[in-house]
């Protein structure tokens, strides 16, 4: 049961992606466009769904992390537009830290012994585990680990860029 809560949070997640993107007529085909490597390994129980779901989280919570280090102007050039909402900006930012946490504890509830499962408390402890994230267990895992990176980059820019032309 628990992996049906989970491909249904990832379905709304990628659902709602593509109509913030749809909703951007420049912008409407970006996510179609996207080259994207799946995960390496087999999903065939729900704790490899969990172990996989842990791993997207972080990879998605370590480009977030990186574009909060961006000042202004810099974020401005990335999003390509003229000024910033940094009110909307944060009001997504936070929503998004709150999600990633919620679905990283979901994924973890039963994840002793498995890769990527070091408990979390807080954004904080996510924040931290982000930040030292390499997805690095094996060649595949890291070939993953860049590939999925540019990605949720590029879903994060698109997502951003939504919050600033429509706060």
């Amino acid at each position: 049961m628990q992996w049906l809560r989970m491909a249904s949070i990832v379905l709304l997640w990628v659902s709602g992606c593509r109509l913030a993107l749809a909703s951007d007529a420049g912008n409407g085909l970006v996510l179609a466009n996207l080259e994207r490597t799946g995960w390496p390994d087999a999903l065939a129980t729900q704790a490899d769904i969990d172990t996989a779901a842990r791993a997207e989280v972080l990879v998605f919570a370590k480009a977030l992390l990186a574009s909060e280090a961006l000042d202004e102007p810099e974020l401005t050039q990335r999003l390509g537009v003229q000024q910033m909402q940094l009110k909307s900006i944060r009001q997504v930012r936070d929503g998004l830290w709150d999600r990633l946490l919620n679905t990283y504890r979901n994924a973890s509830t039963q994840c002793d012994e498995q890769a990527f499962c070091p408990r979390i408390r807080s954004v904080a402890d996510l924040r931290q585990l982000a930040a030292a994230f390499t997805g690095d267990i094996s060649p595949a895992h890291a070939r993953w680990a860049s590939k999925s990176l540019d990605v949720h980059e590029r879903v994060l820019d698109e997502q951003l860029r939504v919050a600033v032309l429509r706060p």
